[in-house]
C-alpha cells in the first residue's frame, strides 16, 4: 500500500455529515414504524373480535340459540355467552353467569328448572331448560363460553354503540346473534396510543361483521382524540 493510498480517507466533516444524515433517516423512520406497529396491533385485535363474532353467528345458526358477544371496556375484556345466561336489571346492570364456569351455569339452569316446576307452565319450562342443558353440554362453544379474552396492551375500547348504549350504567355492552342469521346493529371502536381508530361493526340484516380504519375527520366527528399520547 502506497503512502498516497494511506492518506486517502474520510475527514471529520465528512464523517459528521454521514452521521447527521443517518440520524435524520432514523428520526423519520421511527414514527413510521411506530404507526405501522400500532396499525398492525389494532387490526389484529379487530380481527380477533370479528372472528369471535362470526363464531357466535355460526353457532347461533347451527344450534338454534341466541349467542352473545359481551364487552367490558373497564376491564378491557370480551367473551362469548348465551342469552339465557345473561341477566340485566332495570338500571342496566349486566350480569353474565357464564363467566363463573360452564358447570355452574348448568347448575343455575337446573335451579331455574326446579323453581319453574311450581308454576303453571312447569312442564314446558322444565323441558325447555332440560333442552338448553343438553345443548350447552354438547355445544362446540363449551370450551370458550364465558372465558374472557383480554385486549392487547395499548389497545382500548374507545366507544360502544348499540340499542342499549343509553341504558347501561357500567359501560358493559353486548351484541346478540340470532338463529335466522341476523343480529343486532352494533359498533365497537378500538383505539391505540397514537390515536388510530378501527371500527368493528355488525350489520343487523345479515349478522356479518366488517372492519375499517377511520380517518382523522371521522375520529373528530366521534369526539375521539386522534393526537399522539
Amino acid at each position: 500500500m502506497t503512502k498516497k493510498e494511506i492518506d486517502k480517507g474520510f475527514t471529520l466533516i465528512e464523517v459528521s455529515i454521514v452521521i447527521f444524515i443517518m440520524l435524520l433517516m432514523t428520526a423519520a423512520t421511527v414514527p413510521l414504524m411506530k404507526n405501522f406497529a400500532e396499525s398492525t396491533k389494532l387490526r389484529t385485535t379487530a380481527r380477533s373480535i370479528r372472528n369471535l363474532m362470526e363464531f357466535a353467528r355460526s353457532s347461533s345458526i347451527a344450534e338454534r340459540a341466541n349467542y352473545i358477544v359481551m364487552f367490558d371496556p373497564a376491564n378491557r375484556e370480551y367473551w362469548l355467552t348465551r342469552e339465557e345466561l345473561l341477566e340485566e336489571s332495570a338500571g342496566g346492570t349486566i350480569i353474565d353467569t357464564s363467566r363463573i364456569s360452564l358447570a355452574e351455569s348448568l347448575s343455575i339452569l337446573s335451579e331455574n328448572s326446579n323453581s319453574d316446576e311450581n308454576s303453571s307452565n312447569s312442564n314446558e319450562n322444565s323441558s325447555k331448560v332440560s333442552s338448553e342443558k343438553q345443548v350447552l353440554n354438547g355445544s362446540r362453544t363449551g370450551g370458550i363460553l364465558g372465558i374472557p379474552k383480554e385486549l392487547p396492551k395499548d389497545v382500548e375500547i374507545a366507544q360502544l354503540s348499540s340499542i342499549r348504549s343509553s341504558n347501561t350504567n357500567n359501560n358493559m355492552d353486548y351484541v346478540t346473534f340470532y338463529p335466522d342469521s341476523t343480529a343486532e346493529d352494533f359498533e365497537i371502536y378500538l383505539q391505540g396510543v397514537t390515536g388510530k381508530v378501527f371500527l368493528v361493526s355488525v350489520t343487523k340484516s345479515t349478522g356479518r361483521t366488517s372492519i375499517i380504519e377511520l380517518d382523522s375527520e371521522k375520529i373528530e366527528e366521534l369526539g375521539l382524540s386522534n393526537e399522539q399520547s
